[in-house]
């Protein structure tokens, strides 16, 4: 198989160019997801020098700890479920011909297909051009899985904005064939939408 001429993402240099968008606490885990921080007990070191007992537990999931996947997984889970349960969000998404009920069921598929360096990454952004940006990354690896996850949980993490919302449901909703001009356009959409 070659990769000549495939576009590829330095990890590295994400984290350096979203490092703040990133919450501390989440922080070791991507670096150990990406393999910039080469030792998982590296990360853990950053963790107890933030005094952050959750931050070891999403390394630990990074680093492949079973218990601690499963623990993420749930964490992720009730996150995203407390989320979709404000009201305002219940009536944007009944207006975009979305039922949450349904989102939550899909969310927990995706998540339960997920290994713990793609929850690590799945937790990390705290923006939403973070988020974008890991998105496109799972895109160009080939998980589309991941990326319909980012998708579907960017859409509940900006509820601050009804567009942002919006434009992570269309891309959700289209994801992931980037072959189908729908789905480019939906990745367009939240593009322009940063720039």
């Amino acid at each position: 198989m070659s990769f000549e001429g495939r576009l590829s993402v330095n990890p590295g240099e994400l984290i350096d160019a979203f490092e703040s968008d990133v919450d501390i606490e989440f922080l070791p885990a991507l670096m150990v997801a990406f393999g910039v921080i080469k030792k998982p007990e590296d990360g853990i070191e950053a963790c107890k020098k933030a005094n952050d007992e959750g931050c070891i537990g999403f390394v630990l999931a990074a680093k492949g700890d079973s218990a601690a996947v499963e623990w993420l997984r749930e964490w992720l889970i009730n996150a995203f479920h407390k989320l979709i349960s404000e009201e305002e969000v219940l009536g944007w998404l009944k207006g975009f011909g979305f039922d949450a009920e349904s989102l939550i069921n899909e969310f927990k598929g995706l998540v339960n297909g997920l290994d713990g360096k793609s929850l690590a990454q799945l937790i990390a952004p705290r923006s939403s051009m973070a988020r974008l940006a890991l998105m496109l990354r799972a895109l160009i690896n080939g998980d589309k899985e991941l990326a319909k996850a980012h998708a579907l949980y960017g859409a509940m993490s900006f509820t601050g904005s009804k567009l942002l919302t919006r434009l992570f449901l269309e891309a959700y909703r289209e994801c992931c064939d980037l072959g189908k001009d729908e789905f480019r356009r939906a990745i367009a959409r939240l593009f322009f939408f940063h720039v």
